[in-house]
């Protein structure tokens, strides 16, 4: 029992910040609740408009704390992430290509674009740097991730007013359309993706050897690296498709399930979608609350928050690696 609590007796804390998040917000539902004159248009507003946000915020934080975690195994870099390399970018290129060129397009197709885009970014990269030193790959991708948000801005530059502002609320990386068919398709992909990676983490111990050491255990490095990028790739682009780039989740998680639990990669999926889930959902409950009834989008509070917090993560584990 005290192993298994040692593992993931964090888990605790995602039903009350999900209560918390649901009744919580810019209009204070609980409240509401309690009273009966307006308890059925309070129940519809949570039904309709808040369990499909909340939802669709956790399964997101999930995804990218989970395809952080596959690719941070992968090249054996603890600073790899979707959003630092250009696979959120590259989705995210795709994705606006495809608001701006196909009108009314259904969001259904949004996480297959967006991974066609993701996969197109990441064999770019590693084409790039094949043969490099896993820093080299990281110096790569900030170079990448560049380059794809220059060309997203050059398409905005060159769109009409109206299309403008619809994406750039859905770059800003918001959860407020995450309603109805969208938050039908995360759903969708989620109950998908999560599960396959969390199968195949039980897997990536071998990857944390040297290649040679991992291919004289007779461990097929080639197939796992494939499906692990194959992956992250998908995990991102759900997320890209349904809130748009959410930067430092898939950076961050990792990082606190490794302080916090041990560290295998095996053994940190669940903690590391835990992570990434409260994240995104503390992000979100904040955008909406702080200065309601005007909305900040959870991304631009994750980069406000983000930045200052992995500074602190870093120092902390390099102080517990000086003792």
């Amino acid at each position: 029992m005290k192993r298994h609590l040692r593992h993931y007796g964090y888990l605790w804390l995602l039903p009350p910040v999900l209560a918390w998040c649901l009744l919580n917000g810019s209009v204070d539902t609980l409240s509401l609740l309690l009273a009966p004159e307006h308890r059925g248009l309070t129940l519809q507003l949570i039904g309709e408009l808040r369990l499909p946000r909340v939802l669709t915020a956790a399964l997101v934080g999930a995804g990218l704390g989970l395809a952080g975690l596959l690719l941070q195994t992968l090249s054996r870099n603890p600073l790899a992430d979707p959003g630092i390399i250009g696979i959120n970018q590259g989705a995210a290129l795709a994705v606006v290509l495809a608001l701006l060129l196909i009108p009314g397009l259904s969001p259904q197709w949004l996480p297959l674009l967006g991974l066609l885009g993701g996969l197109a970014s990441t064999a770019l990269l590693w084409w790039l740097s094949r043969g490099t030193a896993a820093v080299a790959l990281i110096l790569m991708g900030i170079g990448l991730s560049s380059l794809l948000s220059a060309l997203i801005g050059c398409l905005l530059i060159l769109a009409d007013s109206q299309q403008i502002a619809m994406v750039m609320t859905w770059l800003a990386g918001s959860f407020a359309g995450s309603h109805g068919d969208p938050a039908l398709t995360t759903l969708g992909w989620a109950a998908l993706l999560l599960p396959a990676g969390w199968l195949l983490c039980r897997q990536l111990a071998p990857l944390q050897l040297d290649p040679l050491s991992s291919r004289m255990l007779g461990t097929p490095v080639a197939l796992l690296e494939s499906l692990c990028l194959l992956l992250a790739c998908a995990l991102s682009a759900m997320a890209v498709a349904a809130a748009g780039t959410l930067g430092f989740v898939g950076l961050l998680a990792p990082h606190l399930a490794r302080a916090l639990h041990p560290p295998q990669p095996g053994k940190l999926a669940l903690p590391v979608m835990g992570y990434g889930a409260l994240l995104t959902l503390l992000a979100d409950w904040l955008g909406r609350s702080l200065f309601a009834p005007v909305q900040l989008p959870a991304g631009l509070l994750l980069a406000l928050l983000g930045v200052p917090v992995f500074v602190l993560l870093l120092l902390w584990q390099q102080r517990l690696r000086g003792k």
